[in-house]
């Protein structure tokens, strides 16, 4: 097995490995420090149908399923459907999540890691951006993380600031989706590295301030966090798998393709914990 970045911000490639196999602890363990170092890992060349995914995704933490019924897997509820033609969207042709978010923020444990295996591609185009919210705090001006720093942002799942469209829950699932707030430093366990912890397309407002201050504290932090050079753009391949840490990146899908093409991506997320 071999790891190599696969930008100077973040990123790299797994070559070598077939995880249909059996995946060790120190697979497991070599995998895992990579991603903590690199934050984004795309294993190649894999073809998981949906019940080994789910029994890989358990070697690395507890997969958890997707709020929304729609999207899940009937067989395999742990797996999700993320596709231009999102059943809980009403499977009409759209780019779905194309505005910066991180996964599962409006929950009070979000899920720790996200996994997205490649099943049906467009013929070009289609990438996944991602940001590395480490490097942005550690760029950020003093006098801005100052400003952040002890505040906590209200996340909703539907935002007043949504620049997405989200899918419509049903009671159930709007029950089980209370507003929540998290810290906007977030500390990641183990390391005790910190990240910026912000959801642009979820977050209400910062706690206890007034929407007009909220919302200029808050175009600021976007407007620094979406500079190129904290990002970077993964250009898919057939039968990538793509692991990525949700406590310190955030991602969007990219629209440059022809929307008539199919892109269907299977997805299991794994259960996180408190931000702190």
């Amino acid at each position: 097995m071999d790891i190599l970045p696969l930008s100077n911000v973040m990123g790299a490639e797994v070559l070598g490995l077939d995880l249909s196999h059996d995946v060790s602890e120190d697979l497991v363990a070599d995998l895992s420090k990579g991603l903590s170092k690199y934050l984004v890992l795309c294993v190649r060349g894999q073809k998981l149908a949906p019940e080994t995914f789910v029994r890989v995704a358990r070697r690395f933490g507890r997969p958890k399923a997707s709020l929304l019924r729609q999207d899940r897997l009937s067989e395999t509820p742990e797996v999700s459907i993320v596709s231009n033609r999102q059943a809980s969207m009403g499977g009409k042709p759209m780019v779905h999540a194309k505005a910066w978010h991180t996964d599962d923020s409006y929950f009070a444990k979000p899920a720790m890691f996200t996994m997205l295996q490649a099943i049906t591609l467009p013929k070009r185009g289609g990438n996944t951006d991602f940001i590395n919210t480490c490097a942005v705090l550690e760029a950020m001006p003093s006098n801005l993380r100052q400003r952040i720093e002890g505040l906590r942002a209200i996340h909703t799942y539907q935002s007043r600031r949504n620049l997405s469209a989200v899918a419509r829950r049903s009671d159930q699932e709007i029950a089980e989706t209370p507003a929540v707030d998290h810290p906007l430093v977030r500390t990641l366990p183990g390391s005790g590295r910190q990240a910026l912890y912000i959801n642009p397309n979820r977050i209400e407002r910062i706690l206890g301030w007034n929407e007009p201050e909220s919302d200029a504290l808050l175009d600021e932090l976007y407007d620094f966090a979406f500079r190129s050079e904290f990002q970077y753009s993964h250009e898919w391949r057939d039968g990538d798998l793509v692991i990525w840490d949700n406590r310190c990146t955030m991602h969007k899908a990219n629209a440059d393709y022809d929307i008539a093409q199919l892109r269907v991506m299977h997805r299991v997320m794994l259960e996180g914990e408190v931000p702190v």
